[in-house]
């Protein structure tokens, strides 16, 4: 059972969409009144109005330069949620560098979150340099204060070995922080950290009961890992009719794993009836995010007319797309098998859609 987990996200806090009293018209006016005559608070009271379309028409453009004027004048809030507004690009064009910029100055002022936002940019390189030392420090602050996604950040570059030196044992004391207060994203990191015995003994069991926390709130990942050792019979009695209903829900909000899961549990006819055309929509489904396996079996699928009509460009186009990430002999003879069935115009075209697919998905140009 692997463990390879993304909790590296984008992983920020969000402050502007938080509510305040509902405002009449003649509140509202009042508070226009108050945020002319300069007073910061007021400032940043109207901009969150006119963000939430509270007593004024919502206008999102306007809550930005509201929260610029009070922001300036330090007023935290508002810096907070300028900051957010440049990262979203809600009422101003995304630019992360100015999103870093007024994370920077509330971070400056004590606020966790405003440290765990910019923590994130440090780690991801956006809008500043890539800094993990940085990130590891500002998350390790906002974490003492209790931001659940900076314990989870925390976590992961002790894990990772990121910006701190590696330490399975820090890894799992900061995720079980983050799981104590229920975040399914540290609860199925905590899972893994018992299933692989890393920061503490190997615990099968108690990890996948941590996984089954996470996967019972919804969390796609929880789910695919549940059903992943429902499958595997680890940790848990082996079931495969509860795998597939698992690897079903998380398919069903995108993961592509569990869609190529899925594909094969429908394509063997594993704890499902057998039905080739789920498994090739599953597989296509799979394919389209990039799982090289499930490109390689929808392109061996076009080629054989199982499940989807016979097509040699389609055939082509994913069992080229499955070359370029798989380093396998049978992969590459599959593709080149099919490339004398096609005229140089499909060729041409069809080799243009990869480097397009390749381009769109941030991937290294494919290989011919």
């Amino acid at each position: 059972m692997s463990s390879r987990l993304n909790v590296l996200g984008l992983s920020l806090v969000f402050t502007i969409m938080s509510t305040g009293p509902l405002l009449s018209a003649e509140d509202a006016s009042e508070l226009k009144g108050k945020a002319e005559s300069g007073l910061g608070a007021a400032q940043s009271s109207l901009a969150d109005a006119y963000y939430l379309g509270n007593g004024v028409l919502t206008d999102a453009a306007e809550a930005v330069r509201r929260w610029q004027k009070a922001a300036e004048q330090g007023d935290l809030e508002s810096q907070m949620s300028l900051g957010n507004a440049y990262q979203l690009g809600a009422g101003v064009a995304k630019n992360y560098a100015a999103a870093a910029r007024w994370y920077r100055e509330a971070a400056d002022q004590g606020n966790p979150v405003a440290q765990s936002n910019l923590a994130a940019l440090y780690h991801l390189g956006l809008g500043i340099p890539r800094d993990d030392a940085e990130a590891a420090r500002l998350w390790q602050k906002a974490a003492q204060k209790g931001v659940i996604v900076a314990q989870l950040g925390l976590g992961a570059a002790y894990e990772a070995g990121q910006g701190v030196l590696k330490d399975d044992a820090e890894a799992l004391r900061w995720f079980q922080r983050a799981a104590d207060q229920g975040n399914p994203t540290a609860e199925l990191a905590l899972g893994m950290q018992y299933v692989k015995g890393a920061g503490v003994p190997k615990d099968p069991v108690r990890g996948v009961a941590w996984i089954r926390k996470s996967a019972e709130q919804g969390y796609a990942e929880g789910q695919f890992w549940l059903g992943a050792a429902y499958e595997a019979g680890f940790g848990i009695a082996k079931d495969d009719v509860r795998a597939v209903l698992l690897y079903r829900k998380a398919a069903d909000q995108g993961f592509a794993l569990a869609e190529y899961n899925l594909a094969q549990a429908h394509n063997s006819g594993t704890g499902i009836p057998r039905d080739v055309g789920e498994a090739d929509r599953w597989w296509l489904k799979a394919a389209e995010q990039g799982v090289a396996e499930a490109q390689y079996n929808i392109g061996l699928a076009y080629h054989n007319g199982t499940g989807v009509q016979n097509n040699e460009v389609e055939a082509y186009f994913w069992l080229n797309l499955a070359a370029a990430s798989l380093d396998l002999a049978l992969v590459r003879e599959a593709r080149d098998n099919i490339e004398k069935l096609l005229t140089l115009s499909q060729l041409a075209d069809v080799q243009a859609r990869c480097h397009q697919w390749a381009e769109t998905h941030q991937l290294a140009p494919v290989a011919y």
